[in-house]
């Protein structure tokens, strides 16, 4: 088993975020799910195996053996205006609203908050955009559940 630390899945959500890509994107290439990228991002190492982690580190050119430090300044990139909203899957970040339906915790997306212009980043946090349903690729809609395949846009 690989023994990562923190500091390399922060670099390696630098490295996707510096590329533009979103997180069900790299998910979907790397054969993982969206929602264990997401928890791998924010500094659990055990959440993806060694496989996908060493996929991660070739895609974006990464020694994880390697102890160099961890770029942290913001991120400055061109922002492409779409015009179709994007949500943010950070379940983190103040653009998703907390609310419990039969004391299951879901979070809805507030698109107008996070995306307010049709970008590619979110406003709040900085993630990249989710413009589709991450589950299942279906067009979005309001709501924190896709009509089409039922699962949450933002993991909890």
């Amino acid at each position: 088993m690989i023994n990562l630390r923190k500091e390399k899945c922060l670099e390696i959500k630098l490295a996707r975020r510096e590329a533009g890509l979103s997180q069900s994107e790299v998910a979907a290439e790397v054969g993982c799910k969206q929602s264990a990228l997401s928890m791998f991002e924010a500094g659990d190492p055990t959440k993806l195996n060694d496989e996908v982690v060493e996929k991660l580190a070739r895609k974006f050119n990464i020694s994880l053996e390697d102890p160099s430090p961890v770029k942290t300044e913001n991120l400055s990139k061109e922002v492409v205006i779409t015009g179709e909203k994007g949500f943010c899957p950070n379940p983190d970040c103040p653009s998703n609203r907390r609310y419990q339906v039969g004391g299951q915790l879901f979070l809805e997306p507030d698109r107008s908050v996070a995306d307010p212009v049709g970008g590619k980043f979110c406003v709040k946090c900085g993630e990249v955009l989710e413009k589709r349903c991450p589950n299942c690729g279906a067009p979005l809609h309001d709501g924190a559940v896709c009509s089409f395949c039922g699962k949450s846009y933002v993991a909890v």
